[in-house]
């Protein structure tokens, strides 16, 4: 990965990661597939508030890795600590989850910008495939 993918690579993931959430309606109801979404999350951005970034990327998908052309978990931890190393604590509140089959996408806010999260099933858990504005 050349210098410049990897930084637009860090780039956009950092600004992702600031836009997290949507408004979806909270279920009173929660399933065990929705409290794991919800743990995976909670998870992700403690993680980067921690400046755990090996730990972050363990949390991404292999399908993550393919789609933003990331080669391995040493070139995911590079680019978060380039995208992250000036970044602010995150705020960030989990408004509701809806599954969609083995998906779960995870609508929040962080620092008061709504997007969401993507979580696919793989090796038992949860993992983070995308992250983006609502």
């Amino acid at each position: 990965m050349t210098g410049n993918r990897l930084m637009l690579v860090a780039t956009a993931f950092a600004g992702c990661a600031l836009t997290i959430g949507a408004g979806f309606a909270a279920s009173a109801d929660r399933s065990p597939s929705d409290a794991l979404a919800r743990r995976t999350v909670r998870e992700f951005f403690q993680s980067i508030d921690a400046r755990d970034y090996e730990r972050t990327c363990e949390l991404m998908s292999a399908r993550f890795y393919r789609d933003n052309n990331v080669p391995d978990r040493a070139r995911c931890v590079l680019a978060l600590r380039i995208g992250f190393t000036w970044s602010q604590s995150f705020r960030f509140r989990i408004l509701g989850v809806r599954m969609q089959g083995s998906r779960a996408i995870v609508a929040a806010l962080a620092n008061g910008a709504p997007g969401r999260i993507v979580l696919i099933e793989e090796g038992g858990r949860f993992k983070v495939v995308s992250v983006g504005e609502s």
